[in-house]
């Protein structure tokens, strides 16, 4: 019953709005009930006033018994009720053959009302069952007053049947009235549960395409909730994993051509040896080609899984304060630092008080990828600027190089994985297309924030910072 939100929606408004119109149907009826005995007891006490009034005429010879009998029955048929006036006091309620014409209709219970009465108490019952009626009646006792003593009472009795059955007209009216908005709110909340659960219904069909390896379009949902916000992020989520797989695709495709191409070139060379196409005297030359080939797939393979070591979580870090410039002029003095063929002069601005809390050997991998880099994409002439400052609580590097530049719809592309800004250079620099993408994940994982300006001919510059 539960298992969908649709049924959920439904059934807990309709519980909700049934348990509402009952209760509010039932608290209708109930007050309408007392306000028609609260008006029959104002009905009875006016016909008990004009009683009284005749009464006291009658005492004082103004009327004949005969023509008071008149009134009171007169009296009694327009308000449809049974009027007696006793004259008798506390001691003749000892005595019941004198009450034996108003027991008939109250079967004997009258005593003690009686009693009450005569005790200058009005008393006024709801509901009392009267044998002789066979019916229940409403019942009121007043004290006979005459001049101003208590000298008997005046009992009004009233059948209940014309309430009765006004109470059940309106019942029957106020329950109409409840079924009719029973079955409004029903249609209202249906459509409303219809509503609400339909995005989630799209959205849980376009989950099991994906999960089924399907394309699906983007979810369009209408709604500034909850559910509109969900469908947003469900979109945002999934072009990501689109994202993601275009990228696995790619990274796959480029891992297999870039281990192809070495693995094709080592092999060619064997073959050549083993079928003596290569001569023994140029082994020596073949065999170097061979190595090289072995550190570069060696070197992809490492990059490969530092990556992905980083990526996964896996890579931590040994953090300690360190002083920028003095671990940047060890990496400049540094022997591996060298190039072959070119001529590099590096310029160093750096605060002697600029320090970081980073690991500092992923540090100098930072600083060495960077400025290899600057030398690899530069012409013979090297010129490498180096800028280091202390900017709100971080240090902010800026290596900047004289060489070819990036265009600019390329740049943001630079630090993904495997992308080369120049493909056709690839062969000759030997790039794994990875360098990048380990630096940027390194410095996120110091929590710091890397970026890259450039124009193609004119250099490139590299800003990025640690916490310090």
């Amino acid at each position: 019953m539960f298992k969908t939100i649709f049924n959920k929606l439904l059934i807990t408004y309709l519980i909700i709005i049934i348990v509402i119109i009952s209760s509010l149907s039932f608290i209708l009826s109930y007050a309408y009930r007392i306000s028609i005995f609260n008006e029959k007891e104002e009905s009875l006490n006016f016909v008990a006033s004009k009683v009284q009034k005749v009464a006291n005429e009658y005492n004082d010879g103004e009327l004949s018994r005969k023509e008071l009998e008149a009134y009171l029955n007169s009296l009694g048929y327009i308000t449809d009720s049974s009027i007696y006036i006793l004259r008798l006091n506390r001691n003749d309620l000892e005595n019941s053959e004198n009450l034996q014409e108003v027991n008939e209709f109250i079967g004997g219970s009258l005593i003690d009302d009686l009693d009450n009465v005569l005790q200058d108490n009005i008393v006024f019952r709801k509901e009392v069952y009267s044998e002789a009626l066979d019916t229940f009646v409403v019942f009121l006792g007043v004290p006979l007053k005459i001049n101003s003593e208590i000298q008997g009472t005046i009992l009004i009795f009233s059948s209940v049947s014309q309430i009765t059955s006004s109470v059940t007209g309106m019942n029957l009216i106020i329950w109409g009235i409840a079924f009719i908005a029973l079955v409004l709110s029903t249609i209202f909340i249906y459509i409303n549960s219809l509503r609400i659960s339909r995005p989630i219904k799209i959205i849980d069909d376009a989950a099991k395409r994906i999960a089924s390896g399907e394309n699906t379009k983007d979810i369009i949902v209408t709604s500034q909730d909850e559910i509109g916000q969900l469908a947003l992020t469900f979109n945002y989520m999934k072009n990501k994993l689109a994202e993601i797989e275009n990228m696995r695709r790619e990274f796959i495709a480029n891992v297999s051509h870039d281990l192809k191409t070495p693995l094709t070139s080592i092999n060619g060379f064997i073959e050549a040896m083993i079928d003596g196409v290569i001569e023994p005297e140029n082994y020596d030359e073949s065999l170097q080609i061979i190595q090289e080939e072995t550190f570069r797939l060696m070197k992809m393979t490492n990059d490969i899984l530092e990556l992905s070591k980083i990526q996964s979580g896996a890579l931590k870090l040994s953090r300690e304060h360190l002083l920028v410039k003095y671990l940047l002029e060890n990496i400049i003095n540094s022997t591996f630092m060298g190039a072959k063929h070119k001529e590099v002069s590096i310029e160093l601005n750096c605060q002697e008080e600029a320090k970081v809390y980073a690991d500092r050997d992923r540090l100098k991998q930072i600083l060495i990828n960077l400025i290899n880099n600057s030398i690899k994409y530069s012409s013979e002439r090297v010129c490498i600027k180096i800028d280091v400052a202390n900017k709100n609580e971080s240090v902010e590097f800026r290596i900047k190089d004289n060489g070819i530049g990036i265009d600019q719809d390329k740049l943001k592309f630079i630090f993904e994985k495997f992308y080369r800004a120049d493909k056709s250079r690839h062969s000759k620099t030997g790039g794994t297309g990875l360098g990048l993408s380990i630096v940027k994940n390194l410095i996120e994982l110091h929590g710091g924030i890397i970026y890259a300006e450039s124009e193609a001919g004119k250099g490139t510059e590299v800003i990025f910072t640690i916490p310090n």
